[in-house]
């Protein structure tokens, strides 16, 4: 031991003026121990590598238009684009990753049942070409979401029948399992599936979406360019590459029918305007028709030309203004009357206020990317919760600008209808064939200018529809890397070999560091100057209560010690109330409480335990006696002291009154004013008091309950206080912050093979319990 200690004073002064030495004097001496721990962590790198499963990158790449940054194409082909918006990348990259499409993916490639080919240390999952057999799943939502269910695969060469679990289904026909109906059909030229060598894992949809999503991976290539690059990851090259080409599919379909949408609108329109209108020009011409085979009117005069253009002019104006305030009306009611879901918005035929136009059109745009959102967002995204803003300013601005409108139709109509009276009068002069034909005639025209505009808007209209295409190009198809990218060699060599350096350094520096918990009683008096009144030995027999009346164990005469002390620490006579307490958690305050107070109570003294550990109370447990109500119930005015009061089972003398319920604010609590109401009654009815307070280093409930006690007892136990606390003892006793504070040191344990005795040289009785095998272990502990 003087050689040791000799040893490490002359590496001392190396350590603080030279870190290398000091490494050199620590560790290099265990080199072979080094170099055995990385080659055997490099055997185990080598293992583990042998039988991974090898994970492959598959990568795309996607061409979007973006709102932000126009690629700048001519404006025939913006006029082309009659319908389309542009869009932006990050809502874009959302879309990709939402649920809906990645579930038409799944839906689309059968991805609910994953084949294994069973392995001896590894199961290999297979697929396309090298699968045996292809399962279409026609009822996936009875497979349940919960986790994932694998389940036997064979075949019966002589009944033709594939096997599930043992148990027979039709192949290529519709077999109804346990999983729902699905289809099992034989790959032509694979291997046969011999019973027990395959497996079928099955996963609910939630489940195998959220898988996905976690392997997929969706970022731009740079913050000014359109491009965007997918990666998937996946242990099956061909299977990966068929997920990322149909999530682009599926996208590019959704795309163009987001596209499409507001054509249809405007096209089922037009077509119900066609109808209308040619059922009405149709009557119209066999009035004609008929008028002038009846009155036999061949030629009219110029004079009625002059006044049938002016009055077919101001009818044409009429119906045209009626038109637009038709289509103002149903614009208004779609703004003022917008509902949940993405609503089409009205044609805009006969409209030629740009502004309201683009409005309306920012509106539908802003709607649409609301609803797109929500597939992907939460109801409070802050985009989401933009784009409502941004549709709200645009509401009052289109219902002012379709007001004023209103009014400038409804007066030039006034205006109209003035003027046609005018010429009406004009007209009563010509003789009455001439005038009735000319209103027929008049018909007739406006009809057939409302029939040609409506012919050449569904053209127009059918055209955009047709030439609607995605936003999207494919800049590569998915392809996989040609080297999985995980599990990397070269990588977990290093980090096997790093480890296994690390652990044998760990080792060796554990090894070497002193312990910080307390180990001697020499420690306590070194480092402080509060007495210590007992030492109790550790006690293996895990009982809670080790002293009663006619129990003689050697922890049971300590503790009747330690109750003899307890008149030179000042208790006794009015002075009654005893607080215990100790630094942390752990070191036995509350078994310490208990056997004092039983040991008190033995002398037919009425004794009170109060768990005033309002945090984690453990008398009550100990004691196996209900917490409730107790201390924290009577503190908040909800229980009496007489509800409080409990006797110990098999104690006569010795009560206990428990915590109560946990509160969220004891500190609170005891300085309500009650405590010391409480404390008052007590003194009056017991000979003691004792207190189980919590531990005094980590929270300030035993200061709070220090000036109502007459003595405290601060318990350190061997192994597990820490040394640093012991400045926080002595600060404690020099201050009297705690008031007569004295030491009790628990738990004391056997050092090394000597059976001299417990207490380290400080007289304490010798144990002749333990045997020669028993310090042995200790010294080996």
């Amino acid at each position: 031991m003087k050689q040791q200690t000799s040893a490490h004073k002359r590496v001392e002064p190396q350590e603080s003026a030279d870190l290398l030495a000091m490494i050199r004097f620590r560790y290099l001496s265990y080199w072979p121990l080094f170099v055995l721990a990385a080659l055997i962590a490099a055997g185990g790198a080598w293992a583990y590598l042998r039988y991974a499963t090898p994970v492959y990158k598959v990568s795309a790449s996607l061409l979007v238009k973006d709102e932000a940054k126009d690629l700048g194409e001519s404006n025939i082909l913006s006029s082309m684009d009659l319908f389309g918006t542009k869009k932006n990348i990050e809502n874009e990259i959302q879309i990709l990753t939402s649920r809906t499409l990645i579930r038409d993916v799944i839906r689309k490639l059968d991805l609910y049942g994953e084949l294994f080919s069973k392995g001896r240390l590894r199961n290999v999952a297979v697929y396309g070409e090298t699968a045996p057999a292809t399962i279409h799943f026609v009822e996936p939502w009875a497979i349940k979401d919960g986790p994932s269910e694998f389940v036997s695969v064979g075949y019966d060469e002589k009944k033709k029948q594939i096997l599930l679990n043992n148990k027979p289904y039709p192949v290529n026909d519709t077999a109804h399992t346990p999983w729902g109906r699905m289809v099992i059909r034989l790959r032509d030229g694979s291997q046969p599936i011999a019973v027990g060598q395959y497996f079928l894992k099955l996963t609910g949809e939630r489940n195998l979406t959220q898988q996905i999503l976690n392997r997929m991976k969706i970022m731009p290539v740079s913050k000014m360019a359109t491009v965007i690059n997918l990666e998937y990851m996946d242990v099956l090259p061909a299977r990966g590459e068929a997920i990322v080409n149909d999530l682009i599919r599926v996208y590019n379909e959704a795309a163009v029918k987001d596209k499409n949408r507001m054509a249809a609108s405007t096209m089922s329109f037009v077509e119900e305007r066609l109808r209308i209108v040619t059922n009405e020009l149709g009557e119209v011409e066999k009035e004609v028709a008929r008028f002038k085979t009846t009155e036999g009117i061949v030629d009219i005069s110029e004079q009625s030309k002059m006044f049938l253009g002016s009055v077919q002019e101001n009818d044409s104006k009429i119906n045209e203004a009626n038109m637009q305030l038709s289509v103002l009306e149903s614009i208004e009611k779609y703004v003022a009357g917008k509902t949940a879901g993405v609503n089409m918005v009205p044609a805009t035929l006969g409209l030629s206020d740009p502004v309201l136009l683009e409005l309306v059109n920012k509106l539908y745009e802003t709607e649409l990317e609301k609803e797109r959102l929500k597939k992907t967002t939460g109801a409070n995204s802050p985009s989401l919760t933009a784009l409502n803003r941004q549709a709200d300013m645009l509401k009052p601005g289109i219902l002012e600008n379709i007001q004023s409108q209103r009014s400038n139709l409804e007066a030039g109509k006034a205006k109209l209808l003035a003027a046609n009276d005018r010429f009406m009068g004009m007209l009563r002069s010509v003789p009455g064939k001439e005038r009735a034909l000319l209103e027929v005639s008049r018909q007739q025209a406006i009809k057939n200018n409302i029939y040609t505009f409506l012919l050449q808007k569904r053209e127009e209209t059918a055209l955009a529809y047709a030439a609607a295409v995605s936003d999207s190009r494919i800049v590569d198809g998915a392809e996989t890397a040609g080297a999985p990218v995980s599990p990397r060699k070269m990588m977990i060599y290093a980090i096997a070999v790093l480890g296994g350096i690390v652990v044998v350094a760990v080792w060796i520096t554990l090894k070497d560091m002193l312990k910080k918990e307390i180990t001697s009683r020499l420690e306590i008096e070194k480092e402080t100057s509060a007495p210590i009144v007992a030492e109790l030995l550790h006690d293996d027999s895990k009982d809670p209560l080790v002293i009663a009346d006619g129990r003689r164990s050697l922890v049971a005469e300590q503790f009747r010690n330690l109750r003899t002390s307890l008149s030179y620490i000042g208790l006794n006579g009015d002075n009654k109330t005893l607080l215990v307490t100790s630094s942390i958690s752990g070191e036995g305050k509350s078994f310490v409480s208990l056997n004092l107070a039983s040991s008190l109570s033995l002398l037919r003294k009425k004794v009170v335990l109060m768990e005033f550990d309002l945090r984690k109370p453990m008398l009550s447990n100990m004691l196996g006696i209900t917490r409730e109500p107790g201390i924290s119930n009577y503190l908040v005015g909800k229980a009496q002291l007489s509800d409080l009061i409990r006797p110990v089972p098999g104690n006569d003398n010795l009560f206990l009154i428990p915590a109560g319920v946990i509160p969220p604010n004891p500190t609170e609590l005891i300085l309500n004013g009650r405590l010391e109401e409480l404390i008052q009654e007590l003194r009056g009815m017991f000979d003691y008091i004792i207190i189980d307070s919590a531990p005094v280093g980590l929270v300030t409930d035993a200061r709070l309950l220090a000036p109502l006690s007459d003595a405290c007892l601060y318990v350190m136990r061997h192994q597990v206080t820490p040394r640093q606390y012991l400045k926080q003892i002595d600060e404690l006793y020099r201050t009297g912050e705690m008031g007569r504070l004295s030491l009790v040191y628990n738990g004391v344990k056997p050092r090394g093979v000597a059976n001299h005795s417990y207490g380290y040289g400080y007289g304490y009785m010798e144990d002749q319990k333990n045997g020669a095998g028993k310090k042995l272990k200790n010294m080996f502990k």
